[in-house]
């Protein structure tokens, strides 16, 4: 048979977009973490635990604005883009920062702080909307 992964939308349904966003956001830790490795293949792993998670996370956060705008959907979709492109323009700058400083170990100690900061912002976010 061929090997399918189930869709966000059918996560989100089953268990909440919340605990989705929580646990994608923990694969890409997982993922990133895996690439401090010395083992190819393990950093490959960690490479696919990344994107998968990243692809997953991003999925669900775009798709709550819709639901969580009460007014201006364009517009908070919009801004969320935005943030998106800001907060990638600034983190891949300090990246670059890390990079220069650390190397690969530092770069991927920064990306851990950040999703362990999401992790925070995203578990109080589902406590709080419950």
């Amino acid at each position: 048979g061929t090997w399918s992964s189930p869709k966000a939308g059918a996560m989100t349904t089953r268990f909440g977009r919340g605990p989705v966003m929580i646990v994608s956001t923990g694969v890409m830790l997982a993922g990133v973490l895996l690439t401090l490795l010395a083992n190819l293949w393990v950093i490959f792993a960690g490479m696919l635990l990344f994107s998968a998670g990243f692809f997953a996370a991003h999925s669900v956060a775009s798709s709550w604005i819709g639901p969580r705008a009460r007014r201006a959907k364009g517009q908070a979709s919009s801004l969320y883009l935005f943030s998106y492109y800001l907060g990638s323009s600034i983190a891949g700058t300090l990246g670059g920062v890390f990079w220069h400083q650390y190397g690969w170990n530092g770069v991927g100690g920064f990306i851990a702080l950040m999703l362990c900061g999401a992790l925070m912002v995203g578990r109080r976010l589902h406590c709080r909307l419950k």
